[in-house]
């Protein structure tokens, strides 16, 4: 279940009218609002990146420590450890992308001297088998949309509507 599929009515939702998958959205971010959970979501605009931001490697790895430092104050102001999981990139042939979030995750700690409530390097998985995967990216979906200049029509509006229902749960980073 990904965001996008539901909006475009594509794979699962083929056969549903707008005003169902619309539903679906909504039912989906109430599920979300309901749950004892929060998300943690870094938006970028590549536009007005910083020089010093050379690559999307530099942009990826920024990003990712970003969300870190969140995660890790979250885990500290919890008196908890925790354990990320990250939605698998890599295919059979290539685990590039994968082994990237490993290496930023590694430089990370090691920035830290080590000292983290993180239990060991993420995990990954594919989302079409992990809910909370898929919430996730249903979060990040909704927050993309939502943080767009698009211009407002009435089907962005219902898809602005559905991150309302779940935007006190949500905490969004910008960068820059």
């Amino acid at each position: 279940m990904k965001g996008r599929d539901i909006q475009r009515g594509e794979k699962l939702f083929s056969s549903q009218r707008w005003e169902q998958r619309t539903e679906a959205m909504r039912a989906v971010a109430r599920l979300i609002m309901e749950s004892p959970c929060r998300a943690f979501v870094v938006v970028v605009d590549k536009r007005d990146l910083p020089e010093y931001v050379a690559t999307d490697t530099d942009l990826y790895r920024i990003a990712f420590w970003l969300l870190l430092d969140i995660l890790e104050a979250e885990l500290v102001a919890l008196h908890d450890d925790g354990l990320l999981m990250a939605d698998m990139r890599s295919d059979l042939h290539s685990s590039v992308q994968d082994r990237r979030l490993i290496d930023a995750f590694q430089d990370w700690v090691a920035s830290r001297a080590g000292q983290t409530h993180f239990v060991q390097v993420p995990w990954f998985g594919f989302s079409a088998f992990y809910a909370g995967l898929q919430l996730a990216d249903f979060v990040a979906y909704l927050t993309d949309v939502a943080s767009g200049a698009g211009e407002a029509n009435t089907r962005q509006q219902e898809l602005h509507d559905a991150f309302a229902l779940l935007q006190s749960k949500v905490r969004i980073v910008r960068i820059p």
